[in-house]
């Protein structure tokens, strides 16, 4: 029998008298944080059907397709960093909501849906956009953490982005998105592998909203309403990908700019 996320719920303490107001609060974070370690654990040890270590999700209800024959592969790479270059270029002038529209049909189109063990030969890998790029496909995660990145270099603001651990209401699969808030009032758009439309999360009947994060915090939901629960170095290999991600398009971009007759100007801290 296969775990899901409703068999990990935690009964909640009795409620406490006013004196111990505090504890309670931090007994309820820390149920909170718990069943995110939970979560990320068990679906390690079932990659088919659970939750993955470290925040890698995989998409039950996709279809990972064959990998193109080799000598096609570095042609194709070559041209999706081509393509990602000239997104980044094009776009820097857009409105947030295209900016949105643009990275999450970009990735959609050009990325095709495949499972860690067979693109990375390992259990749980969390690639970089290069990375993803060049290999032409990844995980739900890899989807959402592209997406991440390349807004990122956009300009929209890293509070305004958090990756999203949802399960798929049909299956209960574990799915991952990425969520953007215009502010801290608006509910969130998120951005899906699944969808080529950039959607508000009261049209997402499909998803349940589980835990979300960004650079600093862990958060759980309450509703649409996000509450933070902990801190964001809790996810393994969370902060190692951000240094990578910022050590390879220091790298990239330098390159570009050496190769391009005029300098493209689209560094940005990420």
């Amino acid at each position: 029998m296969s775990l899901t996320v409703l068999d990990l719920m935690v009964p909640g303490p009795v409620a406490p008298s006013a004196g111990n107001l505090l504890l309670y609060v931090r007994e309820r974070c820390l149920i909170g944080l718990h069943y995110i370690i939970a979560i990320l654990l068990w679906r390690r040890r079932q990659v088919l059907t659970g939750l993955i270590i470290g925040g890698s999700l995989i998409l039950g209800t996709a279809k990972a397709s064959p990998l193109p024959p080799t000598g096609q592969r570095g042609e194709q790479a070559a041209q999706r960093l081509q393509g990602w270059q000239s997104l980044i270029a094009q776009s820097m002038q857009l409105s947030a909501a295209d900016k949105l529209k643009t990275v999450n049909a970009f990735f959609n189109q050009h990325i095709r849906y495949g499972e860690d063990p067979e693109v990375w030969d390992q259990v749980d890998y969390w690639a970089s956009p290069l990375e993803t790029l060049e290999r032409g496909a990844g995980d739900c995660e890899d989807f959402a953490l592209a997406k991440y990145f390349t807004l990122r270099l956009l300009g929209i603001p890293e509070e305004s982005l958090r990756l999203v651990y949802t399960t798929l209401s049909s299956t209960r699969q574990a799915h991952m998105v990425l969520g953007y808030w215009a502010d801290d009032e608006a509910a969130p758009v998120l951005l899906d592998n699944l969808r080529s439309a950039v959607l508000p999360i009261a049209q997402r009947a499909d998803l349940q909203m589980q835990f979300a994060f960004d650079t600093g915090q862990l958060y759980r939901f309450d509703h649409s309403r996000l509450i933070a629960v902990g801190d964001a170095q809790l996810l393994p290999g969370w902060q190692l990908l951000k240094a990578k991600v910022k050590q390879e398009s220091h790298a990239f971009f330098t390159a570009v700019r050496l190769a391009a007759a005029e300098p493209i100007h689209v560094r940005r801290e990420i």
